[in-house]
C-alpha cells in the first residue's frame, strides 16, 4: 500500500483498497450484529486484502466490493437489511467505496487527494461511532479514528510533495 514508488510514480490504489477494507469491516460488524466481533472482522478483511494483493488476476478492490454486495444480500436474506445499523453501514460502504473507486480511476495525484479525504472522512466516521457507542467496539472505533486520521494526514503530505 505504498503511495509513491521508488521511481516517484504515484499509486493511490493500495491506499484506496485500504479504505474499502475498513468500510467493509464496519458493514460486516453491522450485518453480524456482534460488536465484539469487530476486531475479528477487521483482521479477516485486512488478511483477505493482503492475500488478494499477492495475485494479479483479480483486483482486490473488485473482491472487496463484491464482498460488500454479498454482505448486503446476506443481511437482506436474514431480515437485517431494515436495521438502522445495516442501513447506515451500507450508506458508509457506498460513500467510502465510491471515493475509493473514483480515486483509483482519476489522475493519480488527484486520486491521492481523494483517498486522503476518504481516510480523514472515515476518521470522522469512527469518532461518530465512538460517540454513539454502536455497531463496532469502542476500542476499535478509537484505534481506527487515530489510524485513519494519521493515514489521511500522511497521504496529504505525500500528495503535496508529488
Amino acid at each position: 500500500m505504498v503511495a509513491v514508488s521508488v521511481g516517484g510514480e504515484v499509486e493511490p490504489t493500495g491506499l484506496a483498497e485500504g479504505l474499502l477494507v475498513f468500510a467493509l469491516g464496519y458493514l460486516g460488524s453491522a450485518v453480524v450484529q456482534r460488536r465484539q466481533a469487530t476486531w475479528l472482522v477487521a483482521i479477516v478483511a485486512i488478511a483477505a486484502a493482503a492475500l488478494l494483493r499477492l495475485q494479479e488476476q483479480i483486483a482486490p478492490s473488485t473482491v472487496l466490493l463484491a464482498a460488500a454486495v454479498g454482505l448486503v444480500l446476506w443481511a437482506a436474506v436474514r431480515g437485517r437489511l431494515r436495521t438502522d445499523a445495516v442501513k447506515l453501514e451500507t450508506a458508509g460502504m457506498l460513500l467510502f467505496g465510491g471515493v475509493a473507486v473514483v480515486a483509483m480511476a482519476v489522475d493519480p495525484v488527484l486520486g491521492l487527494y481523494l483517498v486522503a479525504a476518504g481516510w480523514l472522512g472515515h476518521a470522522l466516521w469512527d469518532i461518530a461511532h465512538l460517540r454513539a457507542d454502536k455497531v463496532v467496539s469502542r476500542s476499535f472505533a478509537e484505534w481506527c479514528a487515530v489510524f485513519d486520521g494519521l493515514r489521511g494526514i500522511g497521504i496529504l503530505v505525500v500528495a503535496a510533495l508529488v
